[in-house]
């Protein structure tokens, strides 16, 4: 006799109470909580387009060590207990005696499961695959449990799934890989389907960088739509029916979230917390994806692995972080930028640090730095930004903001990464350091006031 084993989480939520919109909360240990709401106009997920995608992919792959069992691997790396069993019932005592771990009773497979396994083992052929091509039949029999929600999962990501496939065919088995990507995504995902659902480690350094590509608002639709799609893929009695399931996501996905969910999950096979966040940086899309944490996550992105943990209450989701890593969006810094003539030299800020606020001159002018600045996942307080001026007097004109401003827009369009922006921004910060620090040159006239 075969009984479900009962699955207990015992989490400690980080936050309590409910919430009646969607918010993010940061606790950074020291007593501070800063809470805000994301801005809507900057949570669309990141573009990803389908070359820079593969290739990403085929990299990544390329570095992974594939897993003997792909979701034993997946559940192993989220640090989560065993879903799920197999028992043995003795009538005539009332004992209950578990199996080891991987042993199954041999119980036979109904006329419906047959027919599902078929129509799963035709699909795999049909993708060029042969045989149980993502490791989810039971006895190489049945189909279910949490094998069906990572079929499921698979048929969600509809074309980036044959676009996965194109990007491993160099590898000795693209099928396996594809396996251990979808697997590592579901058991991700099943982490957030328990009450006020906490994750940390690696989960928490995911998490808060899928919120960085996706935006609080997709986020959150990916994880209460995953519980929906367990409970349907539960239901489905036929391969169709659970086609439909995984389309039905699918759509809540969409490809560009499907995309940056494959290439996150990818990396996170049989990785770290901090082997995951230093890949960050030379992602596709990581530079947008810079920007979009400090306004979404409150967060630096290049700052990822000081995230210890994410909970999720009501519409709420607090990030327990180092103080280090809290954006300056999050933190809102004011201030002005006026000072007396300094002759002896001054450290100024090419891109101001201290005009968050006041709206004369076209400002406040340090939003709009801090941008830029986020796509290189750097601070305004940078030593790169940074130059001793002689004959230093501010406040600075709007021609002076906007000269910087333009150039570093200039300078970094197109960059792309984080690794990238942060090279192309570094190196214009040191040209416009030499300009400004040298009389006579148009920027120093304005940062010292001689005009």
């Amino acid at each position: 006799m075969r009984l479900p084993c009962a699955v207990v989480l015992l989490l400690v939520s980080l936050l309590t109470g409910c919430a009646a919109t969607r918010g993010v909360r940061l606790e950074t240990g020291s007593g501070e909580v800063i809470a805000f709401t994301p801005r809507a106009a900057d949570s669309a997920p990141v573009a990803l387009d389908e070359d820079e995608f593969m290739l990403a992919m085929g990299l990544e792959g390329r570095g992974v060590r594939l897993p003997v069992k792909a979701q034993e691997a997946a559940r192993r790396l989220f640090e989560m207990g065993a879903r799920g069993g197999e028992y043995r019932f003795d009538a005539r005592t009332r004992h209950v005696t578990p199996l080891e771990s991987g042993a199954h009773l041999e119980v036979e497979a109904t006329e419906t499961e047959r027919a599902m396994t078929r129509a799963y083992l035709e699909w795999c052929e049909r993708t060029g695959r042969r045989g149980d091509c993502l490791q989810v039949l039971v006895d190489g029999v049945r189909l279910e449990g949490d094998g069906r929600y990572a079929l499921a999962m698979a048929l969600a990501h509809g074309a980036v799934l044959e676009e996965m496939l194109e990007a491993f065919q160099d590898m000795a088995d693209p099928s396996a890989m594809v396996a251990a990507a979808m697997w590592t995504g579901t058991m991700y995902l099943i982490l957030w389907t328990v009450p006020e659902p906490v994750s940390k480690g690696l989960a928490a350094v995911m998490t808060a960088t899928l919120i960085a590509y996706l935006g609080v608002d997709t986020f959150w639709s990916l994880t209460t739509g995953f519980a929906r799609l367990m409970e349907e893929a539960d239901r489905a009695r036929t391969f169709d029916e659970l086609r439909v399931v995984g389309e039905r996501y699918g759509k809540v996905m969409g490809r560009n979230a499907a995309r940056a969910f494959a290439l996150l999950a990818t990396v996170a096979i049989g990785n770290t917390a901090a082997g995951f966040a230093g890949k960050v940086p030379m992602l596709p899309g990581s530079a947008q994806a810079s920007v979009q944490a400090a306004s979404q996550a409150g967060v630096v992105l290049s700052a990822v692995v000081e995230v210890r943990a994410v909970a999720v209450v009501g519409e709420v989701v607090t990030l327990a972080v180092a103080a280090d890593a809290v954006s300056a969006t999050a933190q809102g810094l004011g201030g002005a930028a006026v000072g007396p003539v300094d002759a002896k030299g001054h450290d100024h800020h090419i891109a101001t640090d201290k005009w968050w606020e006041a709206t004369y001159n076209d400002g406040p002018w340090s939003p709009k730095f801090q941008e830029v600045f986020d796509q290189a996942g750097m601070s305004l307080n940078d030593p790169a930004n940074i130059v001793r001026v002689a004959g230093h007097k501010g406040p600075h004109p709007e021609e002076y903001h906007q000269r910087i401003l333009d150039r570093l827009q200039g300078a970094m369009r197109g960059c792309g990464t984080m690794l990238r922006c942060r090279d192309a921004l570094t190196e214009e910060l040191k040209r416009l350091a030499l300009q400004i620090g040298t009389p006579g040159t148009r920027l120093n006239a304005l940062v010292t006031r001689r005009e």
